[in-house]
């Protein structure tokens, strides 16, 4: 069997998992093994499809030997970091390794000559352009037992999408929006009342999506990198917002998912179709649940206003800089919990050049310039040390959208950065304040930065199968490790290992129960099952052998998986 990486069966939980915690190793065709399909085959399938087939290529390919195109190959290049661009591209990912893999070779910058290989890019795409094109294509996996992908975006922090020698459905053409006044799921009792909802089709991106509501004159629960999919991981991965601590995460305001499941049919999946299912869309990750075709989120009233505080503190050495960021750590429950959302970074590098420099900006839907001061007056204070030089100031944008133009925006398009992260409760933020400081400078050139989530409203977290942890948490600390497009593969091993060890550091320091969001975590995460959902692993490893017990749908550190990348 071709691999991706080296594939292990996942280390369990604890003893049950162990036992059971794979849904069944199942032979998988990739490319160049003998048992993938003929060529006549596939022009039967392509046929099948009408014509829909895509033979796949890393986005830089268009420079390079025989796939060489001069005009592709200059928009390629003008368009490199355009998040834009690399989502309309069958074999562009955000991230440059979810192309390359280990030790692929095919560079943007590289001459024309140089080498250019699949790296872990599909073979195969299916440019899906309707639900029969999917249900003729999971059929046609099944039949022939290839190794399944599902791409929307290539949005991944863990490399789900990707696959060497795979075959993928790419999904992100499904577009369309239609806005509803007064949603009903399907299934419901007679007398349920129903709501203000949209039902987005699996193509469509955040920024597109909230353009749309804003001319509806509503909001919808949603990221905050505009080309991110709507209806694919960042759902099924929990979805945190600015708006979580006011209506949850994305999958608190999920209706209803139309997916094709791993049979080839297509189903409408909510509570009162099959409560289980709809559980384990709701934060169970990745693809592994099916090919969803649209899904329903509630919608709700647009604010008035949104209220943006910005936050930069310069300092002249690390003592300060510590004191700094200890402080407002501190300080960050009580803000939170006032209705205040954000990120925050740090700059702890600047060898002499640039300020060390502690930055945030923050946002509240609705609320006045009196309540920003009172709430950061801890921060002012902080302006006021010695050694610091700080600003606070708030503005107001006149709706979510007019912010969304302009602080929306998709981070870190066409690196190598992969993330380690740990959501943070009260509790660590308060009492493990120094040793979360310590981490930050021992890996100071992992870039460690924050997500402000604050405390997420939702009264039924149980009825979602995102971490319990969400329930107390009120920030996200993530490390990045980075390197170069020409890195050696020791150089990348190290950095690899690094975060591995960093996952560790944060989990000792959150202690027991603690977990992180799923779609910024560590691709290499050891412990993934319990830091993924904790205690509800158990449940959605039933559900998954229910609902695909050929275990057809897999990704790295999925339910059931028995793909597990390795460092």
């Amino acid at each position: 069997m071709a691999s991706q990486a080296e594939f292990v069966t996942p280390s369990a939980v604890n003893a049950t998992m162990k036992a059971s915690a794979v849904v069944g190793h199942r032979q998988r065709c990739s490319y160049g093994d003998s048992c993938w399909p003929t060529e006549g085959e596939w022009q039967s399938f392509n046929a099948s499809v009408s014509g829909h087939l895509i033979r796949t290529y890393p986005s830089a390919a268009v420079c390079h030997a025989e796939r060489y195109d001069d005009a592709k190959c200059t928009a390629a290049k003008e368009n490199w970091l355009d998040s834009f661009w690399r989502t309309n591209q069958t074999g562009a990912y955000s991230a440059i390794l979810w192309e390359l893999g280990e030790n692929g070779q095919c560079f943007i910058d590289s001459p024309r000559d140089a080498p250019c290989d699949q790296g872990i890019v599909p073979h195969y795409s299916v440019n899906i352009q309707s639900t029969s094109d999917i249900q003729t294509a999971v059929k046609f996996a099944a039949q022939k037992e290839l190794y399944l992908t599902v791409k929307n975006t290539g949005h991944d922090h863990l490399g789900r999408s990707s696959g060497q020698g795979a075959f993928s459905l790419w999904t992100h053409n499904m577009k369309g929006r239609e806005w509803h006044t007064s949603f009903i799921p399907k299934g419901a009792p007679q007398e349920t009342t129903g709501i203000p909802a949209v039902t987005l089709q699996a193509g469509e991106q955040w920024l597109d999506v909230y353009r749309a509501a804003a001319e509806n004159g509503v909001i919808v629960v949603g990221g905050s990198a505009r080309t991110v999919g709507a209806a694919g991981g960042y759902l099924t991965g929990g979805g945190h917002s600015p708006f979580s601590h006011f209506y949850g995460l994305a999958v608190d305001n999920l209706l209803e998912v139309n997916l094709v499941d791993a049979n080839g049919t297509p189903r409408t999946i909510n509570q009162y179709t099959d409560p289980e299912y709809f559980y384990a869309l709701r934060g169970g990750g990745g693809s592994a649940w099916g090919v969803i075709t649209s899904v329903t989120y509630k919608t709700h009233p647009s604010p008035s206003h949104i209220q943006v505080g910005l936050v930069q503190f310069n300092v002249t050495n690390n003592s300060t800089l510590r004191a700094v960021i200890e402080k407002c750590l501190q300080e960050l429950p009580s803000i939170t919990d006032a209705g205040y959302t954000g990120y925050g970074s740090m700059n702890f590098l600047s060898g002499g050049k640039e300020p060390l420099v502690f930055g945030a900006i923050f946002i509240q839907p609705n609320e006045t310039n009196a309540i920003f001061t009172r709430t950061f007056k801890p921060y002012y204070d902080i302006a006021k040390m010695q050694g610091v030089s700080g600003a606070l100031a708030n503005i107001d944008f006149p709706s979510w959208i007019e912010y969304a133009e302009v602080f929306v925006q998709d981070p870190n398009i066409a690196t190598n950065i992969i993330d380690g992260s740990r959501l943070l409760t009260s509790q660590a933020l308060l009492h493990r304040t120094r040793d979360l400081v310590d981490l930050m400078f021992e890996y100071a050139s992992f870039g460690p930065g924050f997500n402000f989530i604050g405390k997420v409203s939702s009264a039924k977290r149980d009825e979602t199968s995102t971490h319990p942890i969400w329930e107390q948490s009120r920030a996200l600390l993530s490390f990045a490790a980075n390197w170069r497009d020409d890195a050696s593969a020791n150089e990348k091993r190290n950095a690899k290992l690094s975060l591995v060890e960093i996952s560790k550091k944060l989990g000792d320091i959150v202690g027991p129960g603690g977990g992180t969001y799923v779609n910024e975590a560590n691709p290499y995460e050891p412990d993934w099952q319990n830091v993924f959902w904790g205690e509800k692993y158990a449940r959605l490893l039933a559900i998954k052998k229910r609902i695909d017990p050929t275990n057809l749908f897999v990704c790295n550190r999925c339910v059931g998986t028995d793909i597990v990348l390795e460092p």
